[in-house]
């Protein structure tokens, strides 16, 4: 009998935890042979009723994955997703697209279909913040799942073994509904982040998973046994008996860690020097936030609301930003809600704001508070969603991607005009108010010391700090090796504005993916950061970091690597350092 040969890939730890499985392949890759047939004016109306066959087909398949979700009780969020789905299946600008061009162009369905995704990939190829491009990918889920059922191709019903491990070029919700989940240990796919729908549906059902493989599904054969440590984003296919051996220890260790931190999750992050450090959770979608809460969450730090503003033709109405704000804030009170208002660029408006130009690098263009600042309108009808819902519950307000002072001020002055308008209504909302801003964006880090008189907290996003510090672009595969959080450009960006926050008396808190990690929770505290804000799954590993640590000591670790030069260096002193002093730690990766 042939040995396999063994041989590791590297990915994105997407959801913690370690399993050993054999490989099950799913075909989920973008199909790339179909027919392409000119036809001719008698056919046209067949080929869009083959169409519309194809879109119920899908509708049904769909809705049979929903009611899968719902009667396993997976977060509502994931539920929400397919609802998503339901609705692009009749979104203009993918289904009327497809019948337009089978009538213009006398093409067959396949031919259409293809063409109206490429159409819609491109409008949004540009944009480069991972968390709107996982949301997009929704289209091409909804175009995958039509184009197989117009050539026949099987969506589901594949069979799996015990102990499986699925591999795939990626997974949608609706893919995960259909798998059986006393089957399967772990999933690895070529594609996704730390945000995409594997990752996140991944940590609903506590499996792990690691994503951004690039070609696992090319180079894992069925059969094949597997590890998947979606702790250190690490696949070793064919792995020897002392590798197994090995990485089963470490299963059973890793558990028995997450066991105790969940008993452990809604006590408070006290320091072993008596200081209270307030943990929160980011928000998605308003469904997820008793998942956020059950895991520990002390208030939301960030509550994104761009999922409002996606996959419609319209911009969302008063009552939509009031209704999602205020369910959030009513559950999360007496704990405090921060809702960011909208961080998406114009690129996403076009239908709605009429005509704007294509943006060479939209990251960089008219995106967050610049595109808000511009549609006033557009702006003050969030801003009075989120002052109506103030109402009902302690909430605050934050502004994305401040540069400078001007920026501030007219956001500022638009949201007085709003609440004035209000007033004159007679409609309710806290007068008082907090207002913060996003420290994101290097100039507004270096003049911290000026923006920190004229709002009532920072929040530090290090997604985007790091990635225009660094000139980077987080994704593009050649460049985001570079993209380093233990930068000694960074971290004094960070300190400065901390330092900057704390002379005026106004708290700093962090909500990017630096936050959510175990390892840079010493020095986060040493730097003086007062809240730390991440995702739902996090929460319980940072809450334990910190009841694990003295805050003089954390200064002194500081101190210290302010003097190391390479931010591996810096890495590896922490790893030294937690090691040493936090043995029970599991997870310091």
């Amino acid at each position: 009998m042939k040995t396999r040969q063994v041989h590791i890939l590297h990915g994105v730890p997407a959801s913690a935890g370690i399993a050993v499985g054999y490989a099950v392949l799913l075909d989920t890759k973008k199909i790339e042979r179909y027919p392409k047939i000119r036809i001719t004016e008698s056919l046209i109306e067949d080929e869009i009723s083959r169409f519309d066959v194809a879109v119920d087909l899908s509708r049904r398949q769909i809705n049979e994955a929903k009611k899968k979700l719902e009667a396993q009780h997976i977060t509502k969020e994931h539920v929400f997703i397919l609802e998503t789905h339901l609705m692009m299946l009749t979104d203009p600008s993918l289904q009327s697209r497809v019948k337009e061009l089978i009538n213009k162009d006398h093409i067959n369905a396949e031919w259409a279909l293809k063409t109206a995704l490429q159409e819609i990939e491109k409008d949004f190829d540009p944009i480069g913040d991972e968390y709107i491009r996982s949301r997009i990918a929704d289209t091409t889920f909804v175009g995958e799942r039509l184009m197989r059922n117009l050539i026949g191709k099987k969506t589901s019903g594949f069979h799996m073994l015990e102990n499986s491990i699925i591999v795939a070029h990626d997974l949608s919700p609706a893919d995960t509904a259909m798998l059986n989940k006393e089957k399967v240990l772990g999933f690895a796919t070529d594609v996704g982040g730390l945000t995409s729908h594997t990752s996140i549906i991944a940590h609903s059902l506590e499996i792990p998973a690691v994503v951004g493989l690039e070609n696992a599904s090319a180079s894992i054969n069925p059969g094949d046994k597997l590890i998947v440590d979606g702790i250190s984003g690490v696949v070793i296919v064919n792995p020897s008996e002392s590798q197994i051996s090995d990485y089963e220890h470490r299963a059973r260790s890793y558990l028995s860690v997450e066991l105790r931190l969940k008993e452990k999750s809604k006590l408070p992050a006290i320091t072993k020097d008596g200081t209270h450090v307030e943990v929160k959770g980011n928000l998605e979608f308003r469904e997820e936030v008793r998942t956020v809460l059950d895991h520990g969450a002390e208030g939301i730090g960030l509550y994104r609301t761009e999922f409002l503003y996606l996959n419609r033709n319209d911009i969302p109405l008063e009552e939509d930003h009031f209704e999602a704000y205020k369910a959030v804030v009513e559950a999360v009170s007496p704990y405090n809600t921060v809702i960011r208002t909208l961080d998406l660029g114009g690129d996403k408006f076009y239908s709605s704001l009429g005509e704007l130009k294509n943006e060479m690098n939209p990251v960089m263009g008219l995106r967050a508070i610049r595109l808000c600042l511009r549609e006033v309108e557009m702006f003050k009808t969030q801003l009075r969603g989120i002052l109506r819902a103030s109402h009902y519950g302690n909430t605050s307000v934050m502004f994305p991607m401040i540069s400078g002072m001007e920026e501030l001020r007219r956001a500022k002055d638009i949201l007085d005009e709003t609440k004035h308008d209000l007033r004159k209504q007679g409609i309710p909302f806290d007068e008082n108010i907090p207002v913060g801003i996003m420290v994101e964006v290097p100039s507004a880090a270096t003049i911290a010391d000026i923006l920190a008189h004229d709002v009532d907290f920072f929040s530090i996003g290090t997604n985007d700090l790091i990635q225009y510090a660094l000139a980077i672009d987080r994704g593009n595969e050649y460049v985001n090796y570079l993209y380093e959080p233990l930068h000694p450009a960074v971290l004094r960006l960070i300190k400065f504005t901390i330092d900057a926050a704390h002379n005026v008396g106004i708290p700093v808190s962090m909500c990017g993916e630096m936050a959510g990690r175990e390892i840079y929770t010493p020095i986060l505290l040493g730097m003086g950061i007062d809240i730390l804000s991440t995702n739902a799954f996090a929460i319980s590993h940072v809450k334990e970091m910190t009841r694990k640590i003295d805050l003089e000591k954390c200064r002194s670790i500081v101190e210290h690597i302010f003097s190391i030069k390479t931010a591996q260096e810096i890495y590896d002193f922490m790893s030294r350092e937690i090691i040493e002093n936090t043995p029970d730690i599991f997870d310091i990766t």
